[in-house]
């Protein structure tokens, strides 16, 4: 293998694939960076088994093949070669010659036939959604997405698509995010995709324009992207019956200025944060909510213009629960529609139901 190639791409390409590598990989292939010289190609490929991805940038290939060099010291080689022309090429000994400018190094490989082999293919199962839609989807879902290990299916946001709709449901046990998009599909199917893919996907998408069209296989997603490969296993198993949490009927509903609540909330939070569940009280009466937060840092007490369909009652959630909430809002007025200071929250955009936040209260002493 022997190819020329620019070196800001191939940094910027080197960079992509690294967020697939594999940092505690039973097997040391997974740690590295696959490099393949095809045609006019130079084609980087990462993988944990988990995650794949797969850059292609142009390149001058004198010599096509094959290899795979160790991941973490090739992204930060790369990273000092931005303003060079770069050639690579495979040593007899089985080391990357990396020559630039009059100098030249050498880097470490692992046998390229011990890299796993990714299978990429296009089936009926696909859904087409604008860049900027589908970055709108990804913040609104994940943030209810669990870290808890010992429930993977709960790592991951349930797809459920028709032939014009999309809808995610991700959620952690203390909060739930329901969110509705209109799409072109081919086909009616559901999948569970690992929230760490759907970040991933949208870091690596460059532009708003156009249309990403995401195909799910049998057991995987495939998306192509700006020059990048996607691919990712899906997450097995049977997602929660999100319908029946959600309450349908309520007994009171409040609507309030988002930027006005958020900043009150983001300053009880501060004083929250000493507390084990960032316990943030609201004593909601008439048309004013108050408000407050108490712990060995100190207290803090604040009134909220608001406009209550309802009777008064006090209730608590875990302030970060609904600061994060607020944050990805862009509408102007939220509305909290509620039962009892033990019942879930329901929150929605005023006049809007395609983003439905569930998010359970924190139990205080009245």
């Amino acid at each position: 293998m022997k190819l020329i190639c620019d070196g800001l791409d191939l940094s910027d390409a080197v960079l992509k694939v690294s967020k697939a590598l594999s940092s505690k990989a039973a097997n040391p292939v997974l740690e590295g960076i696959k490099i393949s010289a095809k045609n006019d190609s130079l084609i980087l490929t990462a993988t944990d088994t988990e995650l794949t991805i797969e850059k292609t940038i142009k390149a001058d290939v004198l010599m096509e093949g094959e290899t795979v060099v160790v991941g973490k010291y090739f992204v930060d080689f790369t990273k000092k070669l931005e303003k060079e022309q770069v050639e690579l090429s495979c040593l007899y000994d089985g080391q990357l010659q990396i020559k630039y400018s009059d100098s030249e190094s050498e880097l470490q490989v692992y046998p390229v036939e011990n890299f796993p082999v990714i299978k990429k293919g296009e089936e009926e199962n696909y859904f087409e959604i604008s860049p900027a839609e589908f970055k709108d989807f990804v913040e609104k879902t994940v943030l209810s997405c669990s870290n808890d290990d010992s429930r993977p299916i709960l790592k991951g946001v349930l797809l459920e698509v028709t032939e014009n709709s999309l809808t995610g449901v991700a959620l952690d046990g203390f909060r739930m995010s329901v969110i509705k998009k209109e799409i072109k599909a081919g086909g009616n199917f559901k999948a569970v995709i690992p929230a760490r893919t759907l970040l991933e996907i949208t870091r690596l998408i460059e532009k708003d324009e156009g249309t990403l069209k995401i195909y799910i296989q049998k057991n995987s997603l495939f998306l192509q992207v700006d020059g990048t490969v996607i691919v990712s296993r899906l997450i097995e198993g049977e997602f929660v019956k999100y319908n029946h949490i959600l309450p349908t009927n309520f007994s009171n509903t409040l609507t309030v200025e988002k930027e006005a609540l958020l900043n009150s909330l983001e300053r009880a939070t501060i004083v929250a944060k000493n507390d084990r569940y960032n316990v943030v009280r609201f004593d909601i009466k008439e048309n004013v909510m108050t408000v407050s937060a108490k712990s060995e840092v100190g207290f803090v007490n604040e009134n909220v213009n608001i406009n209550l369909e309802g009777k008064d009652m006090i209730i608590a959630f875990n302030g970060k629960f609904l600061s994060e909430y607020l944050r990805i809002i862009k509408d102007e007025f939220i509305k909290f529609n509620l039962n009892s200071s033990i019942d879930p929250c329901v929150l929605t955009p005023a006049g809007k139901d395609d983003f439905i936040y569930l998010v359970l209260p924190v139990s205080i002493n009245v």
